[in-house]
């Protein structure tokens, strides 16, 4: 990790296939061994990932480098081609390259490729990083702050009776990087690259988690529900803006401090307005009352589930909170 690593990192890579988009390649592609195969991804649909495989020769490694499609694409060609994978993450914008799954799109639907390679090494170079939008950079906070809502919804599963892996020392870490987040996110306003590298960093520090205890959801829940209709909603619409929006809603239906929450995003200049997504407030509502449903397809149990278990009642709960969460949202700026 540091300024000019990709380029000292990189030189022992041999038969490789590297998986990109234009901007990062752009700035990796004179600081790296020429690969056997370079392989652009802009999307996630399983086709047109299997018409990627058809094209790709058999290779030793798979190195991944761009954001979050990119690096969910590098992971399921790695599988695909029993190859190793590594991961040059271009933005602090999501924590995909420290997650052991993938996402797929079929048919519209949101579809997990499990079992996924352990990356040999993630080499985060400070300078590409720099490079990215600073907005993409800045949404990347919304991968910590996802865990106010997310808390609330593991001890919901908790308290429910289920097997959610409850366990105090990831609790107490993540508490502390929730706390330590509202005092860098200035930083984080100002496009400061340390500001920008340690959010990479906590992504870094919950990966353990992410591996030895899959049930707990201390670092995703409702709120990641939310944001990925929002991105169905939408065109290209960025990850940690939509989670953003997903937190803030989510934290006041919950009854969950949002103005915290709030108060986070506004020292940190995090985008959550719809507009600036390109998806309309009536988009968000038909996203949001449709979350129960959406939460029996994901094997994790939220505060949507306690909606759904509610029948007719908690559809009208739901409905009621969202119009004072979307209140609440927009007063924001006022």
């Amino acid at each position: 990790m540091g300024e000019g690593v990709l380029q000292s990192s990189s030189k022992g890579w041999r038969d490789h296939c590297v998986v990109t988009s234009p901007s990062p390649w752009r700035f990796a592609s004179s600081r790296t061994p020429t690969p056997k195969q370079v392989v652009f991804a802009d999307n996630l649909k399983r086709d047109n990932l299997q018409s990627m495989l058809g094209g790709i020769d058999k290779v030793d490694l798979v190195v991944g480098i761009g954001s979050g499609v990119v690096t969910d694409a590098a992971k399921f060609i790695a599988k695909a081609k029993n190859a190793k994978l590594l991961q040059v993450p271009s933005t602090a914008s999501n924590n995909a390259c420290f997650t052991r799954f993938a996402w797929t799109f079929e048919n519209g639907a949101r579809i997990p490729e499990r079992e996924i390679p352990a990356p040999v090494e993630i080499i985060i170079d400070a300078e590409l990083v720099d490079s990215a939008p600073a907005r993409m950079n800045r949404a990347g906070a919304a991968e910590i702050l996802c865990s106010h809502t997310a808390l609330f919804d593991w001890r919901c599963g908790r308290d429910a009776g289920l097997d959610v892996q409850w366990d105090e020392d990831i609790l107490q870490l993540t508490l502390g990087e929730l706390a330590d987040l509202e005092n860098y996110a200035p930083d984080i306003a100002r496009n400061s690259r340390d500001a920008f590298i340690k959010i990479l960093e906590v992504g870094a520090k919950f990966a353990k988690g992410f591996t030895t205890h899959p049930k707990a959801r201390f670092n995703g829940g409702s709120e990641h529900i939310l944001a990925w209709g929002l991105e169905a909603a939408g065109n290209r619409v960025i990850h940690g803006e939509a989670v953003t929006l997903g937190i803030l809603l989510m934290s006041h239906i919950q009854g969950n401090d949002p103005e915290k929450a709030a108060g986070v995003v506004r020292a940190a200049k995090m985008a959550y307005k719809p507009e600036e997504m390109g998806v309309t407030w009536d988009d968000v509502e038909r996203v949001v009352l449709n979350l129960p449903e959406a939460a029996k397809l994901v094997p994790w149990y939220t505060v949507l589930n306690e909606f759904e278990k509610r029948g007719a009642e908690g559809k009208k709960d739901l409905a009621e909170r969202y119009k004072a969460a979307k209140a609440f949202v927009l007063n924001l700026d006022s």
